[in-house]
C-alpha cells in the first residue's frame, strides 16, 4: 500500500511516493513558486505527476503546508508564499481522482518525529522547525494535541517594539534582524558565514538572534512539558555555530535533532495518510 505525501514549504516543495513505514520510494524537489495561486495550485499538480503514480497506484494524497488549514484541509493563509484561501483538496481530488488531507506542515513534521522518530518510544513530543519560518505542533499518544501553526507569527519584543518571532528569528528573519541594525545580508548563508568568520557586527547580531530562539524554547518547554523537542530546518547547516551554546541556555529541556531532518514533513505528511485513509 502506497500514498503521495508532500510537504511544501516556503522555499521548496517535495513530493513523494511512501509506504506504510514511512520508505520514501520517489521523491522530487522544486523550487515553491510564490504570490500567485493559480501557478501554484499548477505547480502542486505538475510535481505529483513526476512521480510514477501508475506503479505504485496510491490510496491517496497527503499534504503539509506552511500555513493556516482548516479542519476539512482549506488553506486560509500561506503567508510565506504570499498567497491566501486555497482550495487545494478540491483541485487535486478533481484531477487525480483521490482522497486528499492537508494539514500544517509542522503537524505533520511533528506526526513523523512522534511516531517514528526522535519521540518514538516517548509519550509527548514537541516538534519545532526552523526554516523560511517558524512552526511547531505538540503530539501525545501520536495524536496531535496542540496544533500550532502559528507560533512562529507569535509577538516578541525587540528594541521597543514587537515583531513576530519568525520574522526576526527564522532563516529568512535572521536576515531582517540584521537590517533593524543596518546590516544587510542577502541570505542567511552569508550571516552565517560572517560569524564563522566572526565579523564583529555578525557576532552582535547572531547573539541577539540566539537570545530569540532561547527564549521561545524556554517557553515552549515550560508551556508543554514535552518529553523531547525535536528540531529541525535550515538553519541546522549553521548548528556547528551555535548547537551547544544553545543547548546550554535551555538546560531544563531534552532537546534533539530531528531524526529525520528534511525528511520529516514528508515521513509525516505520509504516516498521517496512512492514519486517516488506510482503513477506508
Amino acid at each position: 500500500m502506497f500514498i503521495i505525501a508532500l510537504d511544501i514549504g516556503g522555499t521548496n516543495i517535495r513530493a513523494a511516493i511512501a509506504d506504510q513505514n514511512g520508505k520514501l520510494l520517489e521523491v522530487v524537489k522544486e523550487k515553491t513558486l510564490r504570490h500567485d495561486k493559480e501557478i501554484f495550485i499548477t505547480q502542486v499538480k505538475g510535481i505529483i505527476t513526476q512521480l510514477d503514480l501508475s506503479k505504485y497506484d496510491p490510496i491517496a494524497i497527503s499534504i503539509g503546508v506552511p500555513g493556516r488549514v482548516r479542519q476539512n484541509g482549506f488553506i486560509d493563509e500561506l503567508p510565506n508564499i504570499g498567497i491566501t484561501n486555497i482550495d487545494l483538496v478540491s483541485a487535486l481530488q478533481k484531477t487525480f481522482k483521490l482522497p486528499v488531507s492537508v494539514r500544517n506542515d509542522a503537524e505533520m513534521a511533528a506526526f513523523a518525529e512522534a511516531a517514528l522518530g526522535a519521540g518514538k518510544e516517548l509519550k509527548s513530543t514537541y516538534f519545532v522547525t526552523i526554516s523560511t519560518g517558524i512552526g511547531g505542533c505538540l503530539i501525545v499518544d501520536r495524536t496531535i494535541k496542540n496544533p500550532s501553526p502559528e507560533i512562529g507569527h507569535t509577538l516578541v519584543p525587540y528594541r521597543g517594539n514587537f515583531y513576530e518571532l519568525e520574522k526576526i528569528a527564522s532563516g529568512d528573519g535572521v536576515i531582517n534582524l540584521a537590517a533593524l541594525n543596518e546590516i544587510y545580508y542577502a541570505n542567511a548563508q552569508a550571516f552565517f558565514k560572517d560569524v564563522t568568520y566572526k565579523v564583529p557586527y555578525a557576532l552582535k547580531i547572531f547573539d541577539e538572534w540566539l537570545d530569540l530562539i532561547t527564549d521561545f524554547f524556554i517557553f515552549v518547554n515550560e508551556a508543554f512539558t514535552p518529553d523531547v523537542i525535536a528540531v529541525t530546518g535550515g538553519v541546522l547547516k549553521s548548528k556547528k555555530l551555535f548547537w551547544d551554546k544553545f543547548i546550554e541556555r535551555v538546560p531544563n529541556a531534552n532537546i534533539q535533532i530531528a531524526h529525520f531532518s528534511e525528511d520529516a514533513g514528508l515521513v509525516g505528511a505520509a504516516s498521517y495518510g496512512f492514519k486517516v485513509f488506510a482503513s477506508q
